[in-house]
């Protein structure tokens, strides 16, 4: 095929036609198997992330002991009138 229409170069024979077809085909396909590694890959250590939550919540103290101890607020006093 030509690089401005979609018709077949006459300078091709049919097997070099397959054979591009096969190629473009090789690529889409380890493209797609990358992807999908990395997506697995990603969803595993978010997995992890949750199971070792859900292993410190179940075996740890309650309330956690290093979370901040929160502080009340301090009651605003009223501005102090001059004379």
């Amino acid at each position: 095929m030509t690089a401005t229409d979609d018709a077949p170069d006459l300078h091709t024979t049919a097997e070099e036609r397959w054979q591009h077809i096969e190629d473009r085909l090789t690529a889409i396909d380890y493209r797609i198997r990358e992807t999908g590694s990395a997506a697995t890959a990603a969803i595993d250590a978010c997995l992890a992330r949750l199971e070792a939550l859900r292993h410190d919540l179940a075996h740890g103290p309650w309330p956690p002991e290093d979370l901040p101890v929160p502080v009340p607020p301090q009651p605003q006093r009223a501005p102090a009138v001059g004379p």
